[in-house]
């Protein structure tokens, strides 16, 4: 095989602090190359600098023999080189056709836009792939893997040779990933060539030919599969060995939390998503909620938490109604929310990560004088967290948008634990971060149930986080609880099976 993209002692500062030193990367066509390694190890910044999104502060970037040098992601994606990046860039209000045609429009003649030609070359491709989705819906309607599946849709639309993704399967439940593993092979095999960051080494070791670990902005080592083993990549990447088998020990009380009674609740275009929905949670409980995309979790979310108004039913904690649409009386009324969207709905990435710490906290706790906030006690109340959640950052002072994804996510994760609320919603909460990071963000769930007695609704597409840290789970399908299911002794394939709407009549039939 021959060496398609080389990367030369690359570096990138941002002012003397070193998101990348002197790397040298060497991607051979045709193969499937992993990038793997911690939050903030650099991975993401220099993929973007190969996607052209960033210019290197030094060294150099080879494709096909020739010295490149990107100003942009549009010069890099004329060269062959497209990127899915792990927060996603498209515009919500345009739909989903036009984000993907977007910077490469087909022209009819030299003035009009040939749309028919390009919906039917957008089909074309969905239809190789097996994605499914409304071409002419805004981009911000879809639920998140289908805008995902977008995203990759607009890179293929360019033709790109060299596709990186990050992270592709952070927001993908089971059933789903193997669809993209199998597009990704199919790529392959028209010749085009992936690269691709993940923190699921079993991933890596299921579809990586090579394998590059990053630490701290530096190479640590690139190796071939036939060479790697999950212990081995996992100690290059953390520096110790990682036991994601968690000790737990529930102790649910008696008292019922959080009551949630025939619930109905309405997504986009005022379409019923949540139908009718029963369940409660006990004092001390981890109740784990999984399912397909798109059949009510998010709707259910956006109701618990405020965000989104019940068309009927009632939500009640300690037997105490909520008011409906109000994000800020649930948290008064002790509701603390790890979203999924940690960009739009878990931070303001323009505020510094003092102001994101205190977020949900500050109108009783931070107060000098009526109008004005002690900034001091912020500060240090801030910097616990970013201590004890390990947030790689330079200041508390920094902006949240300046994060790294899995370290936004710590932030975010530590800002909602750190509060004294008696329940928890969480999802997804280790989408995108690295397995050391998963291990303590799973201990840290177990100490809010333990020690605080916190009920927690844990909301996840990652089938084995469910079964780890649940004591019951509820399967969703089409807006209502499709079976429930009491650990720990849980059935991967069971799971599966309800997840796709079968019931227990066919189970014995």
């Amino acid at each position: 095989m021959s060496a398609l993209l080389v990367a030369n002692n690359i570096k990138k500062y941002y002012g003397s602090f070193a998101a990348v030193e002197n790397v040298s990367l060497t991607v051979e066509k045709g193969t499937i190359h992993a990038i793997i390694g911690e939050n903030g190890a650099g991975k993401s910044t220099l993929m973007n600098i190969l996607a052209g999104v960033h210019e290197p502060t030094d060294g150099e970037i080879v494709l096909n023999g020739q010295v490149k040098r990107f100003k942009n992601a549009t010069d890099a994606a004329r060269s062959g080189i497209g990127m899915v990046q792990q927060e996603f860039m498209l515009f919500p209000e345009l739909t989903v056709l036009e984000n993907i045609i977007l910077g490469h429009e087909p022209l009819k003649g030299r003035a009009f836009l040939n749309m028919g030609e390009s919906e039917k070359r957008i089909r074309a491709i969905c239809s190789d792939y097996g994605f499914r989705f409304d071409l002419h819906a805004p981009a911000g309607s879809l639920p998140i893997v289908q805008q995902q599946q977008v995203e990759i849709v607009k890179v293929l639309f360019t033709n790109a040779e060299i596709i990186i993704l990050d992270e592709p399967t952070a927001v993908l439940p089971p059933q789903e990933v193997e669809g993209l593993f199998k597009a990704v092979r199919f790529l392959v095999k028209q010749g085009k060539t992936i690269i691709f960051i993940t923190h699921k080494l079993k991933e890596v070791m299921e579809m990586a030919d090579t394998i590059t670990v990053m630490k701290k902005g530096t190479v640590v080592c690139t190796i071939p599969k036939s060479e790697a083993t999950i212990p081995l990549l996992t100690n290059r990447m953390v520096g110790r060995d990682v036991m994601l088998d968690i000790e737990k020990h529930p102790r649910p009380g008696d008292d019922v939390v959080l009551s949630v009674s025939n619930l109905c609740v309405n997504g986009n275009l005022h379409i019923p998503k949540v139908k009718h929905m029963s369940f409660d949670i006990r004092a001390g409980e981890i109740v784990g909620i999984v399912g397909v995309s798109g059949n009510g979790q998010s709707e259910l979310v956006e109701a618990l938490s405020g965000i989104r108004r019940a068309e009927s039913g009632t939500i009640k904690v300690r037997g105490q109604e909520l008011p409906g649409k109000n994000p800020r009386a649930n948290r008064l009324r002790g509701i603390g929310y790890v979203p999924q969207d940690r960009n739009q709905v878990g931070c303001s990435r323009e505020s510094t990560l003092v102001e994101n710490s205190i977020m949900g906290k500050y109108l009783k706790a931070f107060r000098k004088r009526r109008f004005l906030m002690d900034y001091g006690q912020a500060e240090a109340y801030a910097g616990e967290i970013i201590s004890t959640y390990d947030v790689r950052t330079r200041s508390p002072y920094d902006k949240a948008g300046s994060l790294s994804g899995g370290n936004l996510q710590k932030l975010i994760v530590g800002r909602e634990f750190t509060q004294d609320y008696e329940v928890l919603i969480i999802e997804d909460p280790t989408r995108g971060i690295d397995v050391g990071a998963i291990e303590f963000i799973w201990n840290e769930i177990v100490k809010q149930v333990e020690q605080k007695q916190v009920s927690v609704l844990l909301i996840t597409y990652d089938l084995n986080e469910a079964m780890t840290l649940s004591d019951r789970i509820l399967v969703m399908f089409e807006g209502g609880v499709q079976k429930e299911l009491t650990g720990p002794d849980y059935d991967e394939k069971e799971i599966g099976f309800y997840m796709l709407g079968g019931n227990a009549d066919e189970t014995t039939a």
